[in-house]
C-alpha cells in the first residue's frame, strides 16, 4: 500500500543507502528528470546535481554526520534538511528542486540510509528571479534617478529617500535627511499651508501632480520644487504613507521671472509709445490694467491668468498707433468715417501682437476687448462664451475707466452713465 502511494505521487520519493546510492526512486522521476526509475537506480545520486548544488548537499550531509559522531543529533531536527538543489535532466537541461531529506535509523537508532522527497520548483524560482531582477531595476532607478524620490507618513516624517532627494536639499545622505526632517510641514515647506493643501488634494483625488511649492534646504536657502505624490492605503482605506517624486525647478522659475520682467518692460515701452500718440488718454491703459487685475483677483482667477490680463490691458490700445493723431485728439464728435478708423485699432493691435509668443493670450484679448456679450461689439460681433474670459474682464475695465475719466471732448460721465467715446 505504501509503495502504491509513493509510485503514484507527483513528487519524487527516494531512498539512499549510506554510500549515497539509490535503493528506491518513485516513477515520477521520469517527469522530473526524464529518466526511467531503473536508469536512476544505476546513477550515483550526487552526480545528478550540478557542482554548486552538489557542494551544498555534501556540506549538509557532513554536518549531519558530524552531529551523529558527537552524539548531539536529534532525529526530528538536526538530521533533517530542506535544500534547493539544481538537478541535471537526461536531455542536459537542469531543473530547480526542493529536496527534503532525513536519516533512516534501525532499531538501535543507528543511521542506515537517507529518505527524502524532491519537488519541482522551477516556476517558483523563475518567479523569484523575475522579482529579483525587477527589484534590481527598481533599485537602480531609485538610486540613479535625477529626481528626488521619497516616502513619507501622514504624521510628517520621511521614511525613505534616494540620494538625489538628499542632494537636492543639501544633505550628505538620505539617512541624514530622514533623521533631520521630522516635521515636513514646518521644516520642509516655506509655507506650511502647502503641506495641508497637498494632503487635502490627495485625500480627495488620491494623487497630486506638478504641485509647485517653495522649500527650505538644509542651509536655509529657499528653492522651488514641483511635486507629484500619491497615497498608499491599507485594506481599510486608511492612508499608510505617501510616495512622491520631487524636482528642483528653481532655475526654471527664475528664468520665467526674468522673462516676465523683460516682457513687462517691453509692454511698458509699447504702452508709452501708444500714449505719445494719444496724449489725452495718457495713463488710461495703466489704470485699465490695474482695474482689470483687481477684477481678476476678485474672481479668484489663477496668478498666471491675472498676469496675462494685466499685460494685455497695459497695451490694449496698441492699435491706435495706426490711427491718425488728429482723430485721436479731436475734441469734438467724430464723424462716421473717423469712428470707423478708430474701430480698426482692435484688429491693428492684434496684427502687431499675433506673432509674439506670449505665455498668455495677449493678442486675442486685445482683439476682443471691444466685443460685447450681446453681439453689439466689434470687430467680429462675438457673443457670450465665444468671447475669451480675459477679454470680457478687459472690456469691463476699459469701459469703466473711460466713463470715470475726463476727456477733452467731454467731462467724466460717472459709473452710472452709458457708453464711451466710441459710442
Amino acid at each position: 500500500t505504501i509503495q502504491r502511494m509513493t509510485d503514484n505521487i507527483h513528487d519524487v520519493i527516494f531512498v539512499l543507502d549510506m554510500n549515497l546510492n539509490y535503493t528506491y526512486v518513485s516513477p515520477s522521476v521520469k517527469v522530473l528528470r526524464g529518466y526511467e526509475p531503473e536508469e536512476v537506480l544505476k546513477q550515483p545520486s550526487i552526480e545528478t546535481l550540478i557542482p554548486s548544488s552538489r557542494d551544498l548537499a555534501m556540506r549538509n550531509l557532513s554536518e549531519i554526520m558530524e552531529l551523529e559522531k558527537s552524539g548531539r543529533s536529534d532525529i526530528n531536527i538536526n538530521t533533517s534538511r530542506t535544500l534547493q538543489l539544481e538537478m541535471v535532466r537526461k536531455d542536459g537541461t537542469t531543473v530547480w528542486t526542493e529536496v527534503k531529506f532525513s536519516l533512516i535509523r534501525d532499531g538501535d537508532r543507528q543511521p542506515v540510509g537517507i529518505m527524502g522527497v524532491t519537488r519541482d520548483i522551477s516556476e517558483r524560482k523563475r518567479g523569484e528571479e523575475e522579482l529579483k531582477q525587477s527589484e534590481k531595476r527598481y533599485r537602480s532607478i531609485f538610486e540613479n534617478a535625477q529626481e528626488g524620490i521619497f516616502r513619507s507618513i501622514p504624521g510628517g516624517k520621511i521614511i525613505m529617500a534616494n540620494q538625489a532627494m538628499a542632494k537636492m536639499f543639501g544633505y550628505e545622505s538620505p539617512e541624514e535627511g530622514m533623521t533631520s526632517i521630522t516635521d515636513i510641514a514646518r521644516q520642509h515647506y516655506v509655507n506650511p499651508e502647502d503641506r495641508r493643501k497637498l494632503k487635502e488634494m490627495i485625500e480627495e483625488h488620491g494623487f497630486v501632480k506638478g504641485y509647485e511649492a517653495q522649500n527650505y534646504r538644509k542651509d536655509g536657502i529657499i528653492i522651488w520644487t514641483s511635486l507629484t505624490m500619491h497615497a498608499v492605503r491599507d485594506e481599510k482605506g486608511q492612508i499608510v504613507y505617501y510616495d512622491g517624486i520631487t524636482e528642483d525647478i528653481t532655475n526654471r522659475k527664475q528664468a520665467v521671472e526674468r522673462i516676465k520682467k523683460v516682457l513687462g518692460a517691453t509692454v511698458q515701452a509699447i504702452a508709452v509709445t501708444v500714449e505719445t500718440r494719444d496724449p489725452y488718454t495718457a495713463g488710461h491703459q495703466r489704470r485699465v490694467a490695474d482695474l482689470a487685475r483687481a477684477i481678476a483677483m476678485e474672481m479668484n482667477l489663477s496668478v498666471d491668468q491675472i498676469d496675462g490680463i494685466r499685460m494685455a490691458a497695459a497695451i490694449h490700445d496698441l492699435g491706435k498707433i495706426s490711427v491718425p493723431a488728429e482723430i485721436l485728439s479731436k475734441p469734438t464728435k467724430l464723424t462716421n468715417i473717423e469712428f470707423s478708423l478708430i474701430k480698426t485699432h482692435s484688429q491693428s493691435g492684434y496684427d502687431i501682437l499675433k506673432d509674439i509668443d506670449f505665455p498668455w493670450p495677449v493678442a486675442r484679448t486685445v482683439l476682443e476687448h471691444h466685443e460685447r456679450m450681446n453681439g453689439s461689439g466689434y470687430p467680429n460681433g462675438l457673443t457670450g462664451d465665444n468671447i475669451l474670459m480675459e477679454s470680457r474682464i478687459l472690456s469691463v475695465a476699459d469701459v469703466m475707466e473711460a466713463m470715470a475719466s475726463h476727456r477733452p471732448y467731454r467731462p467724466g460721465l460717472g459709473l452710472d452713465a452709458e457708453g464711451d467715446r466710441e459710442k
